[in-house]
């Protein structure tokens, strides 16, 4: 599984476009030791609620799911973990159809609210759903990597609190200030509609799945639309 683009959107919401090769699963009914080993790694993520048309709880739902469903929910998992469980729930939807795009395209949707702390939960859950997969899973310091994105949080609130011009915190020369104001006032400003946008290669959709700390899903062969939805732990 590999990401291969990452925008932020002011509306603090992330959109991950995920591929996975058509030789490898695109399922956990066909790596079922992945949903069970994560569950070990992150037992809260067994309580998450999953609203869905057979009354699945998340833990049985994950146990035949979209990868890049169960990817949607570590990204929130960990960002929750780095918080310590304080602020509004996340949300996330998970979307694909394979009838427009190529087999094992999906676009991952998640909120955050720290840019910085999501690209790190963002990466650090794309290592450990492709570990799991490699089992090369003992490689990866959990506790250690969950501490740095802490870190992480504690420096960028400190940055943004900090007196600098606002330009100054977006990494432009003041010189072009000016010139970057008018974009904006005119519409034209990639700022208004996406903060950060990466992109690994090149790279909306269909299948569906809708989360709240949420899940709509297709079936994956005929582009079916079914609706689930996954409710914050309470």
């Amino acid at each position: 599984m590999k990401i291969t683009e990452i925008v932020f959107y002011d509306t603090n919401r992330a959109k991950l476009v995920v591929e996975i090769p058509e030789t490898e699963p695109f399922t956990t009914h066909e790596r079922p030791r992945i949903p069970r080993i994560l569950f070990k790694l992150f037992p809260h993520m067994a309580t998450q609620r999953c609203y869905n048309d057979a009354g699945y709880s998340f833990r049985r739902e994950a146990m035949a799911t979209e990868i890049p469903h169960l990817f949607e929910h570590l990204i929130i998992e960990i960002q929750d973990q780095v918080r310590r469980g304080v602020g509004q729930p996340f949300a996330g939807e998970t979307q694909w159809n394979w009838t427009i795009d190529p087999r094992g395209r999906f676009y991952v949707m998640v909120d955050y609210d720290n840019e910085i702390v999501a690209l790190g939960a963002i990466r650090l859950a794309e290592r450990v759903i492709n570990a799991l997969d490699s089992k090369d899973i003992g490689q990866i310091d959990m506790s250690r990597e969950i501490m740095r994105l802490r870190e992480l949080a504690k420096l960028s609130r400190r940055f943004a609190g900090s007196t600098q011009p606002r330009d100054a915190w977006r990494g432009l020369d003041p010189a072009d200030a000016d010139e970057d104001d008018e974009q904006e006032a005119d519409g034209e400003s990639a700022h208004e509609h996406s903060a950060l946008h990466f992109t690994t290669a090149a790279g909306d959709a269909g299948g569906h799945a809708e989360h709240q700390n949420g899940h709509k899903h297709a079936d994956h062969e005929a582009a079916i639309t079914e609706s689930f939805k996954v409710a914050p732990a309470q």
